[in-house]
């Protein structure tokens, strides 16, 4: 005797083992049903077999007519058999070889209308082969816009809606974000940020890319090796000044990724990451490449400890790995900082050895080199050579002094501007941020007129950064520049009481280096300043920087400090940082704190390149 269950009937209304949703009128089978309830004398949609009854079982006809109470109707049914005995034959097989019975003539039904009907209804989307049914399906659609937001749009928007779809992950969904939308999302995270922002918003995007990419390894994703290098850099690129132990959280990350372990895992503290569930790992282990080691060798770089960049080094000697054209742009910027041209000019030299092209980045690196360790001549004599590119010259001039400026280059430092390399926006800033510190007004405001006439003007965002000079983009310099020209009035301008006796350093037109840093000057920048665009937002450094400027060159005339204040917030609000905010009380004060503003004049020589 045959149980009946094992021949798929059903004595319970057509459900055998299964639990209503809230849905109405849908039943979920649940795994390890034996075989689907199948109405009695119903062929299969896609098959013409059928199968008949043993006639030592009672029969249970079904009306067709009759709504059926099974949770899966029969247009979804795929065919199958059901083999009762080594004897069953079929009329179309000949052979008599075993297989699935034929019902009796009695109960032989052609296709219903029903099934005729679900055969003509117009082709819908199935759900991925990830998704482990059409409840699941249902609800990936329904996130998918979700989903899409976090490719494209504003960071933090993307950001605010990847929390909230890790908090309402449906039960029928495997993962609550699939990997390519968390694969997309750490790319714009890294594309929003290939301009260093300042050092909070930096820390920030760590935080955020550290979360991203634990979500994808503890998923089941891989973790790919340019997210492993973003995230190394970002570890160690999180403050203005790099400290060794921004170089360690850097070899954290790397240690992480040469053991396969999940990201974050070798930090010491436990408030970066919370314990997680180790059974759907399965990221494969990634080999560190250049770029890896790069990132470390530059991280090591600004520390400007000999001890660390050579930690990294042997790194990059050990892997067997050659070093690339950014490995020796990453000396370049070490022996900068480091005051050491014999060491510039060395790495200028392999790396033309190596065959590597010099490049815009690479031009700006040497303007860089050269301005900071006191030779602003040489840094204009190769912006000279870029700005001759632009075919700017006076018709009547045929290049003959330019090519001298060449000729001489080459043979006192050993460098040649290729052809055809023209200024950007890093090389007019970083120009304009050397005549500052050295007390050039005439010719920073001589680069500023050239940058805004330039036939290839400067488009990109208005945005005020703590920029490194040597990156490799900028969108647009205006507001670093005027905090560079302001951060020049302070160190440079005198009060007027103390004209007789100022320092008589004279600048390259043979004028005392104060005479040009005037109140009337600084006013006129000021208007420039307030005009600008409104997408322009100055930050904190910049707005300090001017008002000490205002401060000094007007001798602490708290008149005039007001009527900038009042300009100032009309323009640009009030919310600055503590800094900015204590001066602003200072000039409002009922007393004048004669020994504050003080402070803020002799404090001019430690005014350094990183003020």
């Amino acid at each position: 005797m045959l149980r009946a269950s094992s021949l798929g009937l059903a004595f319970t209304h057509g459900i055998s083992r299964c639990y209503l949703l809230h849905h109405p009128r849908c039943l979920h089978k649940q795994l390890g049903h034996e075989t689907q309830p199948i109405p009695s004398g119903v062929p299969y949609l896609h098959s013409t077999e059928t199968s008949e009854m043993s006639k030592d079982m009672p029969e249970t006809t079904m009306s067709l007519s009759e709504p059926s109470s099974n949770a899966y109707s029969m247009d979804s049914r795929r065919s199958t058999t059901t083999t009762l005995s080594p004897t069953s034959t079929n009329p179309h097989n000949p052979t008599g070889s075993p297989e699935t019975l034929n019902l009796s003539p009695a109960v032989k039904r052609g296709p219903s209308a029903r099934s005729l009907q679900a055969a003509q209804r117009p082709w819908r989307p199935t759900a991925p082969h990830h998704l482990s049914s059409r409840y699941a399906f249902r609800d990936h659609q329904a996130r998918r816009p979700l989903y899409e937001k976090l490719a494209k749009g504003n960071v933090d928007e993307a950001w605010q809606t990847y929390q909230d779809l890790l908090k309402s992950r449906p039960a029928h969904l495997k993962q609550a974000i699939p990997h390519k939308y968390l694969h997309s999302f750490a790319a714009l995270l890294v594309k929003s940020t290939n301009v260093p922002p300042s050092k909070s918003r930096t820390q920030t995007v760590f935080l955020r890319l550290l979360s991203i990419l634990n979500t994808i390894y503890y998923t089941g994703g891989q973790v790919r090796l340019w997210e492993w290098n973003a995230l190394i850099d970002y570890a160690g690129r999180g403050w203005r000044k790099t400290r060794a132990d921004d170089f360690q959280a850097a070899m954290n990350v790397y240690q992480d990724m040469v053991a396969n372990c999940a990201p974050g895992s070798s930090f010491t503290s436990d408030a970066f990451l919370p314990l997680q569930d180790k059974t759907r790992v399965m990221s494969a282990p990634v080999s560190p490449d250049v770029f890896t080691y790069t990132t470390l060798i530059a991280i090591a770089g600004r520390t400007l400890s000999q001890s660390v960049l050579t930690r990294a080094e042997s790194l990059l000697a050990s892997s067997g790995i050659p070093p690339n054209r950014t490995t020796y742009l990453a000396y370049l910027r070490y022996y900068t900082r480091k005051g050491r041209l014999g060491g510039v000019r060395t790495t200028l030299y392999r790396l033309l050895e190596k065959g590597w092209p010099l490049g815009i980045d690479g031009v700006n690196t040497l303007i860089w080199a050269y301005g900071r360790n006191g030779q602003p001549g040489v840094a204009g004599s190769i912006y000279r050579i870029l700005r001759h590119s632009l075919q700017l010259a006076d018709p009547s001039d045929d290049g003959r002094d330019v090519r001298a400026i060449a000729r001489e280059l080459h043979a006192t430092e050993g460098i040649t501007i290729p052809e055809g390399l023209r200024p950007d926006a890093v090389t007019y800033y970083t120009l304009i941020q050397v005549y500052a510190y050295h007390g050039e007004l005439r010719d920073c405001l001589k680069v500023f007129s050239e940058m805004i006439t330039s036939p290839v003007p400067l488009t990109g965002a208005l945005e005020d950064m703590d920029k490194d000079v040597t990156g490799p983009t900028l969108p647009n310099p205006i507001l670093p520049i005027f905090r560079a020209i302001f951060l020049g009035f302070a160190r440079h301008a005198t009060p007027p009481n103390l004209v007789a006796s100022a320092d008589a350093t004279e600048d390259t037109y043979g004028e005392p280096v104060w005479r040009s840093w005037t109140l009337e000057q600084l006013h006129t920048l000021f208007d420039d300043f307030i005009e600008l665009p409104k997408d322009a937002r100055p930050n904190d450094r910049t707005v300090y920087w001017l008002l000490v400027a205002f401060s000094i060159v007007s001798g602490y005339d708290r008149a005039i400090l007001r009527n900038v204040w009042e300009r100032l917030e009309g323009r640009y609000g009030s919310r600055w940082d503590g800094r900015v905010r204590e001066l602003r009380d200072k000039i409002y004060a009922e007393e004048f704190d004669h020994a504050y503003f003080e402070r803020l004049r002799a404090s001019r020589e430690r005014r350094g390149w990183e003020s």
